[in-house]
């Protein structure tokens, strides 16, 4: 069964206020995350540095499950802050299938979209895709729940 997209709520000036704010945050730049937005609703984290401590997952060079779990915490917060003119977007469920080992490899990133949207919280989907001989490979799939959080934004 295939879900629908929902388009991003904000403006493009909108989300891109979001996006600077969510590219410096703290834990963001300490996973070596960086976020981007992609149309008509889709959330993208990739790795912008990857340090040896995020390795080791089963025992081998791929990526550690809990930095994939963070990953997908990241891509629902950044799908969420899209949809909601608040500071702060937080996760209130979290589920991560994990199907391979995620080795380091190109294009490998976190996809997340809104696939239901209400006033107070969302539901979230993804999955971290990569290529692996030459093929697209999902290694990953998650499924979530976010919701604004705090004192919403005053019009500048």
């Amino acid at each position: 069964m295939e879900t629908l997209v929902i388009p991003f709520r904000l403006s493009a000036e909108q989300r891109n206020r979001q996006l600077s704010g969510f590219n410096t945050r703290k834990e963001i730049e300490w996973f070596g995350f960086e976020g981007a937005f992609a149309e008509p609703g889709q959330a993208v984290v990739r790795f912008k540095t990857l340090d040896e401590g995020v390795l080791g997952g089963g025992g081998t060079d791929a990526i550690n499950g809990g930095v994939i779990s963070a990953g997908f915490d990241a891509a629902f917060v950044l799908a969420g802050l899209a949809q909601y003119d608040v500071d702060v977007v937080v996760t209130l469920e979290l589920s991560v299938q994990f199907l391979s080992l995620a080795k380091v490899s190109s294009g490998l990133a976190f996809h997340a979209e809104v696939v239901r949207s209400a006033k107070n919280f969302c539901f979230v989907k993804g999955a971290l895709l990569g290529e692996k001989d030459g093929s697209r490979l999902s290694f990953a799939l998650a499924s979530g729940m976010v919701a604004p959080t705090g004192a919403e934004r005053k019009p500048s």
